[in-house]
């Protein structure tokens, strides 16, 4: 076998291995990027616990994923913004920063744009709905806004999967190698 394979062999074994994607892993695809990012992680616990911890983080949430949102810096904690805040599921570095922040994401009510191939209806359905999607259902009784979707998925031209996900508010968000997340996978180890 020739040096130039080895190597490009190697570089797709360290790759897989980086990206936790070997198959009958019990790592969540994705725990190695942040480890590379925070290596004080391998301080507190392995990979396997980090990967069991993050499971405890928004159980209901009907995206599983570890999802990122780049930035030109370093983000503890997201503010809220009036047009939500966008996510992709690979890491993006350059197009709206160089930093990416991974992130875990309580979405349980989603509005998810329909596929080429689905129905007329279907399609009419969704552009009904999401031109109604910032219009509060109602107040609940302490006079906070309900909407009918938390969340959104959409096609994207930037994401290298042609998807993104938004989210309304920072509480949906649980930043990943954050101080909060530091703190919570000390107390899961512990337990």
């Amino acid at each position: 076998m020739s040096k130039d394979i080895r190597e490009m062999i190697d570089r797709v074994k360290n790759f897989k291995q980086f990206m936790n994607e070997e198959i009958g892993s019990k790592i969540k695809t994705g725990v190695g990027f942040i480890y590379q990012q925070h290596p004080e992680l391998t301080n507190i616990g392995t990979p396997e616990q980090y990967s069991q911890y993050l499971e405890t983080i928004f159980p209901n949430s009907k995206i599983k994923d570890i999802v990122y949102h780049s930035s030109p810096n370093k983000i503890e904690k997201f503010k809220e913004s009036m047009f939500g805040t966008y996510f992709s599921y690979s890491p993006i570095q350059g197009a709206y920063g160089n930093v990416v922040n991974s992130v875990l994401l309580n979405v349980e009510n989603p509005l998810i744009k329909p596929k080429p191939e689905d129905s007329v209806e279907t399609k009419e359905l969704y552009n009904k709905e999401y031109r109604s999607y910032n219009n509060p259902t109602h107040f609940s009784s302490d006079e906070i806004v309900v909407y009918k979707y938390d969340s959104s998925i959409e096609s994207s031209t930037v994401t290298k999967e042609g998807v993104q996900i938004k989210v309304r508010n920072p509480e949906q968000i649980h930043v990943l190698g954050s101080k909060q997340d530091m703190e919570g996978f000390k107390n899961f180890v512990k337990k």
